[in-house]
């Protein structure tokens, strides 16, 4: 089976029944700066030489073999730059917002969303993502990312001047949570007509450490839906990541309309396959830390002690609980995406040989 069957097999099975599959699926969740630190570009020199983009994600991932590439990854915060925000691109890392596109809510009735199309750096984006579906489409999954509306607003907004809205301002919160969905949406479907196959919407500032069940429920949930709605009717798959300890809202995952959820590696999977009972596909949850610092052996254990939370379930995907530093080193890499692909579960083995329990 190719690895592109082995996720459409999991975002299709709606249950949590142990995999019959030799094979575990394995896939990084982003990792485009990381990617292209193996070659010694930044994403700045990437964006500025579009052609370099395509052979480097391709080329790397022949070496790792994750069952999913996500070019376009790593950009996230290029939409602040195009509606009037300051950024930064770091020398070996992401994209940091030094001053927000708006010092008040009602600026956002000035945008003009026509902007994204014509910028020469989406552009070169949605070039890249064509190119590795042409070359590589036909066996492993091509997806791109991009914040989520609530995210996408504390980076437009602040993210200190947001959380004090949703307490004195819900109507403006709302208005420009309306927006933030719009301009998400503006940048990921034509990313679909570009050849993204699934999406990954990701949601840092909606974690649990930072946003209340009561805020996530009328702020973010709804508008997650919204977008994860938008990408289906347009054919793609939907993938949402939340960091931190999100495991008192996961009853309200399935409502959001999401294929995959990305779990951050504080959430317990045995807890969110029982919450989730095979309505929505889970994917975690290897501390991404541990991927850069740890030996190989190490690495191989954590992921495989996943899967068994998990359940080794029909409905799993091995995956970092988040996308990993561009420090990483290849072989860890490599090690962590080998152990789904080699995953025994020793427990059954050793039923199966010996007829004996050893729960």
């Amino acid at each position: 089976m190719l690895p592109k069957d082995r996720i459409l097999q999991v975002l299709h099975a709606k249950n949590t029944i142990p995999s019959e599959g030799s094979q575990v699926p394995a896939a990084l969740l982003s990792g485009g700066t990381w990617a292209f630190r193996q070659k010694g570009l930044t994403l700045l020199e990437v964006l500025e030489k579009p052609e370099l983009g395509a052979p480097v994600i391709v080329e790397i991932n022949q070496l790792i073999q994750s069952d999913i590439v996500w070019p376009g990854s790593g950009y996230h915060n290029l939409l602040v730059h195009i509606f009037g925000g300051e950024i930064k691109f770091r020398p070996q890392g992401n994209i940091d917002v030094l001053q927000p596109a708006l010092a008040k809510v009602s600026e956002v009735d000035l945008f003009d969303l026509g902007q994204i199309d014509k910028h020469e750096w989406i552009r070169a984006i949605r070039a890249i993502i064509t190119q590795v579906q042409l070359q590589t489409g036909s066996s492993v999954l091509v997806g791109t990312s991009s914040w989520g509306p609530f995210t996408l607003a504390g980076q437009f907004y602040g993210v200190e001047k947001l959380m004090r809205g949703m307490y004195k301002d819900k109507q403006a919160i709302h208005a420009l949570m309306a927006v933030m969905t719009e301009i998400c949406l503006a940048y990921l479907l034509p990313a679909i007509d570009e050849g993204a196959d699934i999406i990954s919407v990701a949601e840092p500032t909606a974690s649990g450490d930072l946003v209340s069940l009561r805020h996530f429920e009328e702020f973010v949930a709804p508008y997650i839906g919204q977008v994860a709605q938008q990408l289906r009717q347009r054919g793609a798959f939907s993938t949402l990541h939340i960091c931190g300890n999100i495991k008192d809202r996961l009853y309200l995952v399935p409502a959001m309309h999401i294929d995959l959820l990305s779990l951050d590696y504080k959430v317990d999977l045995g807890l969110a396959q029982q919450v989730l009972n095979g309505r929505v596909a889970v994917a975690g949850n290897v501390n991404p830390v541990l991927l850069k610092d740890a030996a190989t052996d190490e690495i191989t254990q954590a992921a495989r002690q996943c899967i068994r939370q998990a359940g080794q379930a029909a409905n799993y995907i091995l995956m970092p609980g988040c996308d990993i530093p561009p420090s990483v080193p290849l072989g860890n890499v490599q090690a962590f995406l080998s152990a789904g692909r080699e995953f025994v579960d020793d427990v059954s083995v050793q039923e199966e040989q010996f007829g004996i329990s050893v729960k």
